[in-house]
């Protein structure tokens, strides 16, 4: 083929539009929008048909669920990023990118989906093919961070990655699928982070006295509190003498995090099936209906560390204020390095381990994202 071809399965979503975008503004690549609706997927098609010279978009359906539409979608391509709300199809998918001889994308987070992955992996590897997985900025992101701050600081011995994603939820359009995969998130939760040296549960005692921090963009002081990431198990491994490090998240607001998600941690976990549409109508009401500006997302990074004794800090805040930009940027920023052949190892890999960190923040800068990063000396009572 004379140009690389990159599928987008739910490619008129609200991710899949801002890859889409993302990449025909920074890639030479041809777009294959695909999704259940072939009206949406056309319309879309010719949208940035109309903007992009070259008629570099097509359109196909294709239904995640349907291995006979995937395979007949999945030719001709070279890459698919899942961008629709589909893990529970992911053997499905992931069985017909493997099929077909193409490398994946998906940004899901689902214990189960990486699961179903990793029990696919060796063959993945076998195939000379790069899946990737846990992509987008949380997860994605605050692995890759920490890294950077390995990177740069030359030894920590602290780093955590705290978030705020307090988005503008009444302007959006929710499927049932993409807020029931959102309910199942949170079914997945667990509050882990690593600290005097090993990981560590916050029990529901230490969850009433949340973490505090504060951010910029008008956010100011929050609460937080941990949630494991797989991407992160791995740094006091890849990182000697990081002995605490962690991934914290802000609340959506009050109503939402005190009333609401309560409710649906109990019906998820009482009746994980029936309560599950269920669920995903409370939650969608309480964050169209409580939620309150700024609205924006914002991951920070606080690391202390240095070499010859000589305590650093460092600070990076990304910031967008559309969660689904800030989504669908380091996707794409991942997928340039791979494009480009510098991080395409064969196999299976969370994108936070994969991609280089430098480089991944510079790119986001020039796709749009606020990147901020400070550096500066560290009393030695660490003041």
């Amino acid at each position: 083929m004379s140009h690389t071809t990159i599928g987008i399965l739910g490619g008129y979503g609200n991710t899949g539009r801002e890859v889409a975008r993302l990449l025909l503004e920074h890639t030479d690549v041809h777009l294959l929008l695909a999704g259940r609706d072939a009206q949406k997927a056309s319309q879309a098609a010719e949208m940035w048909n109309a903007r992009v010279a070259g008629q570099r978009v097509r359109a196909l359906r294709a239904d995640a669920a349907e291995a006979d539409s995937l395979r007949h979608a999945f030719e001709g391509i070279d890459l698919v990023v899942v961008a629709s709300s589909s893990s529970v199809h992911v053997r499905t998918v992931a069985e017909a990118a493997l099929a077909a001889g193409i490398d994946y994308m998906d940004p899901q987070y689902s214990n189960a989906k990486l699961g179903v992955l990793r029990s696919m992996a060796a063959r993945i590897e076998a195939a000379g093919l790069c899946f990737i997985t846990d992509a987008g900025f949380h997860p994605g992101l605050p692995a890759a961070l920490v890294r950077f701050a390995g990177q740069r600081l030359g030894r920590i011995t602290s780093a955590t990655v705290s978030s705020v994603i307090q988005e503008d939820w009444a302007r959006l359009e929710f499927s049932p699928s993409t807020i029931e995969e959102l309910v199942m998130e949170f079914r997945d939760y667990r509050a882990l982070h690593f600290k005097d040296g090993r990981w560590r549960s916050m029990g529901w005692l230490e969850m009433m006295r949340p973490i505090w921090m504060t951010f910029s963009h008008g956010f100011g002081r929050r609460y937080t509190v941990p949630m494991f990431l797989e991407e992160m198990c791995p740094l006091p491994d890849l990182i000697p003498g990081l002995v605490e490090t962690g991934f914290y998240v802000g609340g959506f607001n009050p109503v939402a995090d005190y009333l609401i998600l309560p409710l649906v941690m109990g019906l998820v976990s009482v009746a994980p099936r029936r309560g599950l549409r269920l669920a995903g109508r409370m939650l969608a009401w309480g964050l169209q209906r409580f939620s309150k500006p700024p609205f924006g997302t914002l991951l920070r990074l606080e690391a202390r560390g240095g070499i010859d004794g000589q305590g650093r800090v460092l600070t990076v805040e990304v910031y967008h204020h559309d969660g689904y930009v800030l989504t669908a940027a380091p996707m794409v920023a991942c997928l340039l390095q791979v494009l480009d052949g510098s991080r395409r190892p064969p196999g299976l890999h969370l994108q936070a381990l994969l991609v280089e960190p430098a480089r991944l923040l510079a790119d986001l800068q020039r796709m749009g994202i606020d990147v901020v990063i400070q550096e500066g000396g560290e009393a030695p009572d660490g003041g």
